[in-house]
């Protein structure tokens, strides 16, 4: 819905806590690659336990984890847009979205996210 609501053509992918993807959806419009990046960033942050943000943070700066450059060379994709799906205290998933900018796809992420737990709930 946050996407739409924006107008935005994004592939939005949601995996299990092993990164493994359970749902994916790419908006007719959205290019093409999107749909593994989406894929990318969420079994990203599944795997890691935390948002994409803070492993691209990681990469692309000394302070925030030594400039570790070796990362891009490893099978994830460490941009924003990645969130995990925290309950408990535990990971239990993971949404990665792509499609706009880094930070638009990481709001439609959370946003994807406060509908899956709003919607767990009224169960």
């Amino acid at each position: 819905a946050e996407a739409a609501a924006h107008g935005w053509a994004v592939t939005i992918c949601v995996s299990d806590a092993g990164g493994t993807p359970l749902v994916v959806r790419r908006h007719p419009d959205a290019f093409p690659a999107s749909y593994d990046i989406a894929v990318g960033k969420a079994r990203s942050a599944a795997l890691f336990r935390k948002e994409t943000a803070s492993l691209e943070v990681a990469v692309n700066t000394s302070n925030g984890g030594g400039g570790r450059a070796a990362m891009l060379s490893a099978p994830f994709i460490l941009m924003r847009g990645g969130v995990p799906i925290v309950e408990n205290g535990m990971c239990r998933g993971a949404v990665g979205v792509s499609g706009v900018k880094p930070e638009q796809d990481e709001k439609v992420a959370k946003a994807a996210i406060f509908a899956l737990k709003s919607s767990v709930s009224k169960l």
